[in-house]
């Protein structure tokens, strides 16, 4: 990924810290046949928590997303920013999926695990 997505991904991670968005992980899929680098994933701690936290970076990321799903749903949401995709959860249904069960260990990472700080927002 190169300095630009990095740094949209960064910036994405920010927002939802700011907005209260919880349990931040980054999975690196750059290796796998998923056509994206990294998911992003968070928590909301209920639906209107989670499509706030969409709507943040829907209305302050310089980049829109090339598709959205679940987001009035509330409860799973995706945003497809190419290089990286963000799922952003309610608590429940991300215990009940456990999408960063499903990659090795060394590939999960807790944010802000990619840089030392993060940039501002």
């Amino acid at each position: 990924m190169s300095n630009p997505e990095r740094d949209l991904l960064d910036r994405a991670a920010a927002l939802i810290v700011a907005k209260k968005g919880a349990r931040l992980t980054v999975v690196d899929v750059g290796g796998s046949s998923i056509p994206t680098s990294y998911f992003l994933i968070a928590s909301g701690e209920n639906p209107l928590h989670v499509k706030a936290l969409c709507n943040e970076l829907l209305s302050k990321l310089p980049l829109a997303p090339r598709h959205t799903e679940g987001v009035q749903e509330g409860r799973w949401a995706l945003l497809d920013y190419g290089d990286f995709i963000v799922h952003v959860f309610h608590d429940e249904v991300r215990a009940f999926y456990d999408i960063e069960g499903l990659w090795p260990e060394r590939q999960v990472v807790p944010w802000p695990g990619l840089r030392a700080s993060p940039p501002s927002v």
